[in-house]
């Protein structure tokens, strides 16, 4: 759905105006992760997707449905990981490259064309039970119950329990996902370590990302203003979240007067802070080789690389090293954009790619610090029978291990 402020017609020549600055250059092909796994079809990669929204509009009359819809499935391939940004900035025209991708599939949803079938299932489990995996909202908490040491976890829920100095975010990934809540569990044991009056959101509920990387702004305005509401129910001043792509919506599609108020963290962040101040201290050794692997959402997107590795390096007996790709050059896993809940025809899966280059500098250990990137590396593992030769952990599980 169009801002209610500028009418279609104004969206569409703002949209074609900006796409004519292109400058055909095709630096951003070199960037590309989607180039890379389908081997550069002409149509995908960055200028190809541009194109397509271009003469989409401009022929939108001859367009039939079928058309609409090949343009929709080009569109929706983009994992939204800004490489091409990155690059368009360094040698091109500074082009919004993935901003003008998302207003081309939000565009498509106003023409009830967007986004593709198990998208908008996600998005009708986003709007009815506050997550987009179908799963039922009361047992959004489960998480907190099933734990490694059979010991039940201290943990107010706010605002019900009082004011808190931390509010953890969960998400719902850590909250739903079997292979992910460990990753909620072991924060939970750092923030009792460190004695941090911290709770979680009664009634939290998607942050909206998914709905916002699809282009359903509609949906997003709506769940955005919810969750606004029960942030300042709670009064807290300060949020970790787990998922960078949380920290991404709240830091930088939230109206800006609760961006304000409140300091917005990823873990990672948060952790290499506690360290700064002696709060958490890191004594037994992880005899590893550990590589890193960069979520797009939070080194790109947001510029935070040296935190994660911080943590790492804090951790004794870890050998870190780097993949050939990393910081701001780093490969997408290939699940962001919307694409956790679509099927991209690709020669070979990022993750797979990303797991050769993990396993190329001899590491042992992938070490995340993204929900998604943590479930698309465990499945190349998996899929390419490496189960035994490396694994993935957070790098929350990583610190809580070594406490």
């Amino acid at each position: 759905m169009m801002d209610e402020v500028d009418s279609l017609e104004k969206f569409l020549d703002n949209l074609l105006d900006t796409l004519n600055k292109c400058k055909g250059c095709m630096f951003c092909y070199s960037a590309c992760p989607l180039v890379e796994s389908t081997h550069g079809f002409p149509t995908q990669g960055p200028y190809g997707i541009l194109r397509s929204i271009y003469y989409g509009i401009k022929w939108d009359e001859l367009l039939g449905l079928e058309e609409k819809k090949r343009l929709r499935d080009i569109i929706y391939t983009c994992t939204t990981c800004k490489s091409c940004d990155i690059r368009c900035k360094l040698s091109g025209a500074g082009m919004p490259i993935v901003d003008l991708i998302e207003k081309g599939r939000e565009l498509l949803v106003t023409e009830g064309v967007g986004p593709l079938e198990n998208q908008g299932l996600a998005l009708k489990s986003i709007r009815g039970l506050g997550n987009p995996y179908g799963l039922l909202a009361k047992d959004r908490l489960d998480w907190l119950t099933d734990f490694s040491e059979k010991r039940q976890l201290s943990y107010k829920i706010v605002p019900d329990g009082g004011i808190v100095d931390l509010l953890l975010y969960v998400g719902c990934t850590a909250s739903y996902d079997n292979s992910v809540q460990k990753v909620a569990r072991c924060l939970v044991t750092l923030l009792e370590k460190m004695k941090i009056n911290y709770g979680v959101l009664k009634d939290e509920s998607c942050c909206g990302s998914p709905t916002s990387r699809v282009g359903e702004r509609q949906i997003f305005s709506e769940i955005s203003s919810e969750n606004v509401k029960r942030l300042e129910e709670c009064e807290v001043k300060w949020m970790v979240t787990i998922s960078p792509h949380c920290y991404n919506t709240f830091v930088n599609e939230y109206p800006s007067s609760i961006v304000k108020k409140l300091k917005i963290q990823h873990y990672t962040q948060f952790l290499s802070d506690m360290m700064d101040k002696g709060m958490l201290a890191p004594q037994k050794e992880i005899d590893k080789v550990i590589t890193y692997h960069d979520p797009c959402y939070l080194g790109k997107r947001n510029d935070v690389y040296e935190a994660p590795r911080r943590v790492l390096r804090e951790i004794p007996g870890i050998k870190l090293v780097e993949m050939k790709r990393n910081r701001q050059d780093s490969l997408c896993c290939g699940g962001g954009g919307g694409r956790m809940w679509a099927a991209v025809e690709e020669t070979t899966r990022l993750s797979q790619i990303r797991l050769k280059e993990a396993m190329e500098v001899n590491a042992e250990i992938i070490a995340t610090a993204c929900p998604w990137c943590h479930i698309e590396l465990e499945d190349a593992i998996r899929d390419t029978g490496n189960e035994g030769k490396i694994e993935v952990k957070d790098i929350a599980e990583l610190v809580a291990e070594a406490l």
